[in-house]
């Protein structure tokens, strides 16, 4: 008997994912804080990157160094730019991507330095470690460019033990061991029959949980790594007893590795030191690592700090730095030409970014040569008629999330602008003249004239542009090694700098860099475009950044090397300098170790970008305050609250520069308590005893009582401060209008009890905004610093109560403003912010806590 099967309805077409690969950018590190102890916070602007390099750096600059020679990164030594940065946070990944490579030194490897008289030598140290990330970005759907980032010269394993190092963190994808250390001494219980274990049986026990049964003792000495780690405790995902067995439980027992497979260890301390102590395998120093599954890195991951590269000039001392690097072999003219064309076609489209889950609005304000700059009137900014400040003569880009930061940098005109359909906003911006000179003004983001504005997608890679040529395949930028050492021996000799003697490709590179003069002193100008004197604006490092130049990668072939270097000796002879430079060189190539391993990796032609440029391009502009972070602050809070508030908290934060994290933890931590985030208005409604013994008596000495209750009645300790309180206290309790009124009568720019001041400026907001002048306070730094958004709170201050993002702004304004709180919580303790906000210690346990909770987000020391 044959039966017919129902037929399985359809299976839905699954939707389309229209969205791109979307991947985060960052600068490479941290700006210093101002001052002692101070946070660091990151870098929103490439200019005062380039104004810090130009003026601190003397050689390692983006496609020329100071020889002449080719290079295709940049330079950040600790004793020039990184005076600027924050050196213990060291180097982080400027993309979300993936470590496809690496080399970590235990100890930094060493040169023979000579002495200026060549007759001894000291030595030289030098670190060949490195990090190689690979990076994927999508634009537009379906169109990728993969491309890398390389992390050179990073600081030695050794060198973290070090006193001034040991608080470091090490990267997260270095190989991670532990190792059962001495502090460790977990006997085995007694057997059955009160057999007690050799005292030289002591370890480390392993449990089925935390705190649970104990499985076995690990042997001193024994390596495990761990996954995952929860707070102190750590789950056994591989063991290595380094010779030694495996410590029963009992004295009469037995264990094998197979008992504690999925056990945990405590990674806690006890007998005055850590049970086990983090160390890196002795088989992955020195060597070129692929990882077989590439290990994931976020934007803002640490990739490593700077380390040692101390140069060969007799004389010179102890150098630190870091060559940042990126670079594709991918078709990126190919790339940027489908970039170019979608935005052109779809730019002006809101509805069409939405499928990519894309912002839909420009980030780049474009100011084209021969712009006019203007000066801004006191009352407004009428076009036509302010003085003009001069002319720029160069391209200049800037991100407007950047400028937006600070309020005196922007200007949005009050009126919709019918062609533009849209606010108008100008923009403070830094350029330079025809002659280069630093010029500083204002521009309209539509229509400005004379001269062209534009705001630009990061997307359309505006002024990016792509080269290659014929060049000195020894890495100089001249036509051939020969005319290379012409230069080097004497770069004022007529015509030995000349742009003739350039290659093809750095001709190029001249050509659209410097448009006048004769070329006679080209490859001087190159060398020191990277340079300025005095308060000059380096123009030309943002110019450079804009080009992508294909050459032979300087991490490959060091044959190509041998070339320049057989060239300097056939004219000045042998030279120990030069001996000790080509070791150098041999130990610091990697890129064939890399490609033989990673399929696909390519040649060693590729396309180099300015990584400064790159991440200035497609800057993320990270929230100050996140989810997770009012989560840690208010874990009892409802989410769908947080999402409602996040807005305008983030809004606010950069508004009154509540923006490091220090600043962030603090307030957070403090508001949690104060009013749990909540909008609310102060509880006036009291009782007759309870608005006695809030209002009514004078304070005496700290700690002493202000009052007692006496036959069910309020005695003042030091005497009544109301006295109406008791006289006519039926008017007074349970009114809250009426108590209101009398009790913040007369103070802080209030008027009398009958002007009604007292219930109309009542406690409001996040943090209780309370007395005229303190919501005169809110009206005039609101209106200063959101003109587009004009608000009268004296006239109206129940707008406090009935606009939820006026009310978190209030906490803000008196945060940053009534009482500047931000210079104590760039340093001080929760004590100290406390007693700052409110007066006492009040809630102290739960700030430190909250507190506590957001350092562990936000990177920074609890507060102990």
């Amino acid at each position: 008997m044959t039966t017919n099967s129902s037929p399985h309805p359809a299976s839905p077409t699954p939707a389309t994912d229209t969205k791109v690969k979307r991947s985060s950018f960052g600068f490479p590190f941290l700006k210093k804080g101002n001052g002692q102890n101070a946070s660091s916070s990151q870098f929103a602007d490439e200019h005062e990157i380039y104004q810090g390099l130009a003026n601190s750096e003397s050689a390692g600059a983006y496609l020329v160094g100071r020889l002449g020679l080719w290079h295709g990164g940049v330079h950040v030594t600790a004793a020039g730019f990184g005076r600027h940065i924050d050196l213990a946070a060291g180097v982080r990944c400027i993309a979300d991507g993936e470590v496809v490579a690496y080399r970590i030194n235990r100890r930094n490897l060493t040169s023979e330095r000579p002495d200026s008289g060549g007759t001894d030598t000291t030595a030289a140290e030098y670190s060949t470690g490195f990090a190689l990330v690979r990076h994927t970005m999508e634009f537009p759907k379906g169109k990728t460019l993969t491309f890398f980032s390389l992390y050179m010269h990073l600081m030695a394993y050794d060198d973290y033990q070090k006193p001034e190092h040991s608080s470091w963190t090490k990267p997260a994808y270095w190989p991670q061991q532990w190792e059962v250390t001495q502090y460790a001494r977990d006997v085995p219980a007694k057997g059955r029959l009160g057999q007690t274990a050799d005292l030289s049986q002591r370890g480390l026990r392993v449990r089925t949980r935390a705190n649970g049964r104990i499985l076995a003792i690990l042997p001193q000495g024994a390596r495990v790594t761990l996954d995952p780690i929860k707070g102190r405790w750590g789950k056994l995902k591989t063991l290595d007893l380094n010779g030694k067995s495996l410590i029963p439980s009992h004295a009469d027992g037995y264990a094998d590795s197979a008992s504690i497979s999925n056990g945990w260890i405590s990674m806690g301390h006890e007998h005055g030191g850590s049970l086990v102590k983090e160390i890196v395998p002795d088989d992955v120093f020195e060597t070129v690592q692929v990882p077989s599954t590439p290990i994931p890195i976020k934007m803002g991951d640490l990739v490593g700090h700077l380390g040692r590269y101390d140069k060969l000039e007799p004389g010179t001392g102890p150098n630190r730095q870091v060559h940042l690097e990126t670079f594709t072999a991918d078709d990126i003219e190919g790339f940027i030409e489908a970039c170019g064309d979608w935005v052109t076609q779809h730019g002006a489209h809101k509805e069409d970014w939405a499928p990519l889950g894309l912002p839909s609005e420009p980030t780049i304000l474009r100011i084209a040569a021969g712009t006019t700059l203007y000066e801004r009137p006191g009352s407004g900014m009428p076009r036509g008629v302010e003085p003009q400040v001069g002319k720029t003569g160069v391209v200049q880009s800037y991100a407007m999330a950047a400028l937006a930061r600070d309020t005196d940098r922007t200007y949005t005109e009050p009126q919709v602008d019918q062609s533009a359909d849209r606010k108008v906003t100008w923009w403070r911006v830094e350029s330079a003249d025809l002659r280069g000179n630093p010029i500083e003004g204002w521009v309209r983001d539509f229509n400005h004239t004379p001269g062209r504005v534009t705001r630009e997608f990061p997307q359309k890679w505006v002024d990016f542009k792509c080269i290659s040529d014929d060049h000195d395949t020894a890495h100089t930028i001249f036509a051939d090694p020969a005319s290379w050492v012409e230069f080097a021996k004497a770069p004022d000799a007529p015509g030995v700098a000349s742009r003739s003697k350039l290659s093809p490709l750095m001709q190029q590179v001249y050509d659209l860099l410097f448009t006048e003069g004769n070329g006679d002193l080209a490859a001087i100008q190159l060398r020191d475009m990277s340079t300025v004197s005095g308060n000059g604006y380096a123009w030309l490092m943002q110019a450079t950044s804009r080009l992508i130049v294909k050459h032979e990668s300087e991490w490959a072939a060091p044959s190509k090397w041998a070339e320049l270097f057989a060239a300097l000796e056939a004219q000045t002879g042998p030279s120990a300098k030069l001996d000790e430079e080509k070791k150098r060189l041999e130990k610091l190539v990697w890129w064939e170790d890399v490609s033989k391993k990673i399929l696909g990796f390519p040649t060693n032609a590729v396309f180099h970008i300015n990584p400064i440029g790159l991440v200035s391009n497609f800057l993320s502009d990270p929230e100050p305050i996140t989810m997770a972070m009012l989560a840690a602050a208010d874990p009892s809070g409802d989410p769908a609250y947080h999402a409602q508030i996040l807005p305008a908290l983030n809004k606010y934060a950069r508004g009154y520069n509540v923006t490091t994290p220090r600043r962030v933890a603090h307030f957070l931590s403090q508001i949690s308590v104060e009013s749990g985030f909540k909008n609310v208005e102060e509880r006036l409604n009291y009782s007759e005893r309870v608005m006695k013994r809030t209002y009514g008596c004078i304070s005496g000495p700290k700690g002493s009582e202000k009052y007692k209750e006496v036959g069910g009645d309020v005695v003042c300790s030091f005497g009544r401060l109301r006295e109406k309180l008791w006289t006519e206290s039926k008017k007074y309790a349970n009114n809250p209008k009426n108590l209101a009124n009398y009790v913040y009568a007369s103070r802080y720019e209030n008027g009398d009890e009958d002007s009604g001041d007292g219930y109309k400026y009542r406690g409001r907001g996040l943090i209780q905004t309370t007395f005229k002048s303190n919501y005169r306070v809110l009206t005039k730094e609101h209106n200063r610093r959101f003109p587009n958004e004009p608000c009268d709170f004296i006239a109206n201050p129940d707008l406090v109560l009935s606009n939820l993002e006026y009310g978190i702004e209030s906490a803000f304004v008196y945060w940053s403003v009534t009482r500047d709180v931000n210079s104590i919580a760039d340093s001080g303790s929760v004590s100290d912010v406390t007693k700052k906000v409110n007066g006492g210690l009040h809630g102290y346990a739960e700030r430190k806590s909250a507190f506590n909770k957001l350092a562990n987000i936000l990177g920074i020391l609890k507060d102990d």
